[in-house]
């Protein structure tokens, strides 16, 4: 991971004009002023860089932030070093985003848990040797549980992770990475072929203390072959109705059938403004 040049204050690579490849101007890769900073923090940071990762794409340009923005896999438990929120300034507790889904789990016993989805216009190929399925959070209260990407296919046979990172685990805004191509299907059935759902599991095992409520914040969901992107920066990107079938228009919404979500008193909704 690199850490980009930007911000709006601070000093080293600064001024309004200048040259090379700039954001809103300034030399080399700066900003508008500012040396390795956000405003004001320390860090990735601040409006404007020269191929900063954007809201869910770590390869393209955003409003700030560095040439890359993912932290550490989801298989390895995913504690970023110096993360941050890549294309959204600051590093870790940077400066507040606009706009992500909040998940809020009651957590009470070993077998709670919680599902949010994203139903598939179209089944997707998800075998290839290294896709990779990308999941940008910030956990705001989490002592205990897990988080992880999930896929299902038609039938609904469920796939996860082996290794599940831990909530307490997670400092600021981090990218768990989960390469589902690799993943074994041992008994699941599942057929990595055909996806039709690509979920968001909250887990109280293998804990024995949560906050209550645990509270995450997504800022988008990705897959990288193919390339699939479900950033949930707009209202119209979650669904706040549970349901227990699918729902359409490739939104975010909770699972409330009975064997994905036993948590009870969960709740999805969309925040305009983020950690």
């Amino acid at each position: 991971m690199m850490l980009g040049n930007g911000g709006t204050g601070g000093s080293g690579v600064g001024g309004t004009g200048g040259s090379s490849v700039a954001g809103t101007g300034g030399a080399q890769l700066g900003g508008m002023g500012g040396s390795v900073e956000g405003t004001g923090g320390s860090g990735v940071g601040g409006r404007g860089a020269a191929g900063g990762s954007g809201r869910s794409n770590a390869q393209s340009g955003g409003k700030g932030g560095a040439s890359a923005g993912t932290g550490a896999g989801m298989s390895s438990g995913g504690k970023s070093a110096a993360a941050g929120r890549a294309g959204r300034g600051g590093a870790d507790s940077g400066t507040a985003a606009t706009g992500c889904a909040k998940l809020s789990v009651p957590l009470n016993a070993a077998t709670d848990k919680a599902h949010f989805v994203i139903s598939l216009r179209s089944a997707a190929d998800l075998s290839a040797a290294g896709t990779t399925i990308s999941l940008r959070a910030h956990v705001e209260d989490g002592m205990g549980g897990v988080i992880l990407a999930y896929v299902q296919d038609s039938s609904f046979n469920f796939l996860g992770p082996a290794t599940k990172p831990l909530l307490a685990d997670q400092t600021g805004w981090v990218t768990l990475d989960w390469n589902v191509g690799a993943e074994p299907a041992a008994q699941t059935g599942i057929m990595k072929k055909s996806i039709t759902r690509i979920g968001i599991e909250i887990k109280a095992a293998p804990s024995t203390t949560w906050s209550n409520p645990t509270v995450v914040y997504i800022d988008s969901l990705s897959v990288d072959t193919p390339a699939l992107s479900f950033p949930f920066g707009t209202t119209g990107t979650v669904s706040a109705t549970a349901s227990s079938s699918d729902v359409t228009g490739q939104v975010l919404w909770q699972n409330s059938g009975s064997s994905d979500t036993t948590a009870a008193g969960t709740k999805l909704s969309w925040v305009s403004s983020c950690p």
